[in-house]
């Protein structure tokens, strides 16, 4: 009966993991090899776009490509030094490591968006908001 309900619990298990949970990660993590299709959680600072939905961000731990569409920013390019929280989905693309942004949680500073509000802001000036 024992070994019943442990296959239970660990049939449970794999299967909550297999439905695609959102982990919080880092740059170090995405650049070590986190396996394609990771929904992962970020938050780190805009260090330059490199065009074409692309840019570079940093984190605690060092830096990593995003894509970001423009429909998500409503057509407006981010600058540097803006501050972003989202959710998105590792991509090995070319022999780089890349994070293909879903959802933006926040997004803060820089004139990120120009005069449009942004989506989710903190009252700490500097901060991301979760």
């Amino acid at each position: 009966m024992k070994k019943l309900i442990l296959a239970s619990v660990l049939i449970g298990a794999t299967a909550t993991a297999a439905a695609g949970n959102i982990i919080n990660s880092d740059s170090a993590a995405i650049q070590q090899g986190l396996k394609e299709g990771t929904q992962v959680r970020l938050q780190g600072e805009i260090v330059q776009p490199l065009g074409d939905e692309h840019y570079l961000l940093r984190d605690r731990k060092g830096q990593v490509e995003i894509e970001l569409d423009d429909d998500l920013t409503s057509g407006r390019p981010l600058k540097a030094g803006t501050q972003l929280a989202f959710t998105g989905e590792v991509d090995h693309d070319d022999g780089r490591s890349i994070v293909e942004v879903d959802k933006i949680e926040s997004i803060q500073g820089a004139g990120s968006m120009g005069s449009a509000p942004a989506p989710t802001t903190s009252n700490n000036p500097g901060t991301v908001s979760n």
